[in-house]
This record gives C-alpha cells, structure tokens and sequence, in this order.
C-alpha cells in the first residue's frame, strides 16, 4: 500500500471511530470502554492529566459504571443495598479507578462527577 492509501484509510476509519465513540448504544459503550482500557493501560498519564484539570465532583456510588455492556464480577452489595467493588485498593483495574476521566467517557447521566470545560478535555483518542 502507498503511504497515501494508507493515510486516507486512517482518515476514514479515524472519521468512523469519532462519530460512533460518542453514541449512547452497545458500539458506543464497547468503543468508550476499549478506549478506557488501551488509555489506562498505556498512557495513564494522560487520563491522569484531565481528571486533574477537569473533573469535578465525587463518586455517588450508584454502581451503574460497574454495569456497563456486563455486570463486573467484583460488584457488590452491602447490608444497606449500596453497590461497593469487592477489590478497591490496589487490585481494582484501571478502567474502573478513572471512570470518568473525560466527557467523551462519560455516560451515565446521574454520575456524580463532571467537567469544568468540555473543550478542554477531549482527547484524540
């Protein structure tokens, strides 16, 4: 392949990926949720460096964000019905620690965190 046909089929599958990493269906949620992963996974400097510029707020836990596309095993449930991980410290992964670092991330509504500037924070990927 050229290095044109190749720079053109980026752009459109980067075309793709913008527009459907947004939707509030099981594609966006999969591709929100990879993203968290491959990010946390090898460049958790940059989420680290939009919850520290942009996130606000606290966690409510309602526990939704552990029931994304599946229910996470580690989910619990205490004497008073409330959601806890059953590995917060240290063996809780990445994905759930920085849930959620950006706006695009970001999707269930009633989350008790939000962005000071939305422009700010939206990443590449």
């Amino acid at each position: 392949m050229a290095y044109d046909d190749i720079m053109s089929f980026n752009a459109v599958v980067n075309t793709w990926y913008q527009s459907k990493v947004t939707e509030r269906n099981f594609v966006g949620q999969l591709l929100r949720k990879l993203r968290r992963f491959y990010l946390g996974t090898f460049k958790p400097e940059t989420i680290q460096k939009s919850i520290a510029e942009t996130r606000q707020g606290d966690c409510h836990r309602c526990g939704l964000c552990c029931e994304l596309i599946y229910k996470c095993p580690f989910l619990g449930k205490d004497h008073q019905n409330l959601p806890y991980c059953r590995v917060y410290g240290d063996l809780r992964p990445a994905n759930c620690k920085n849930y959620p670092f950006d706006v695009t991330d970001s999707e269930i509504d009633q989350c008790g965190y939000s962005f000071k500037d939305q422009s700010l924070n939206q990443s590449t990927l």
